[in-house]
């Protein structure tokens, strides 16, 4: 484990688990790691180990039937399964922490151009102006090999290849 003043993202011995009428299924049986500065983490393994119960407890998306039982979740050092975190989770989420889902047909809005919806996340958690947000959509969208951005911009998700939607999912991460 990292220092703790150097971590950024600490989940500590988290239990996650989820009720079920044929019992108890554990999501979850301790999870721990840390995340410093600068750093990435890749998550892998195999289907139902937990990967996907991970980040959804650390972005506090957990729903019933499923229940943190025991552990920690922190930000900087900040708990965010205490009650105050709660609510300061909810302005870290999409500004600070973001998730991309394996299929972003679920996520993205199928109404809305693809360069709407980025400048949408861009203008809510940095506050850009419009101008500012229309400018830094074609950075991201170029910078995650999305070719042609101002034409891509303005079309429709269903318009995308899976693996440019999925590559939108991250532009807007």
């Amino acid at each position: 484990m990292i220092n703790e003043a150097d971590s950024l993202l600490e989940i500590d011995r988290l239990v996650v688990d989820f009720d079920t009428r044929r019992g108890i299924v554990h999501g979850l049986r301790g999870a721990s790691l840390s995340i410093g500065r600068g750093e990435t983490l890749g998550i892998v393994g195999e289907s139902g180990s937990g990967k996907s119960v991970t980040a959804q407890a650390v972005m506090g998306l957990i729903d019933v039937p499923g229940r943190i039982v025991s552990g920690d979740v922190k930000w900087m050092g900040s708990s965010l399964l205490s009650p105050q975190g709660r609510r300061a989770a909810r302005d870290i989420r999409g500004k600070d922490i973001a998730l991309v889902f394996q299929d972003p047909m679920t996520s993205l809005n199928p109404l809305m151009k693809i360069g709407v919806q980025i400048g949408e996340v861009l203008r809510r958690h940095l506050g850009m102006s419009e101008a500012e947000a229309r400018i830094r959509v074609l950075e991201l969208l170029e910078a995650v090999g999305i070719p042609a951005p101002p034409r891509r911009a303005n079309q429709y998700p269903h318009e995308l290849s899976g693996g440019m939607r999925q590559r939108v999912m991250i532009a807007m991460a």
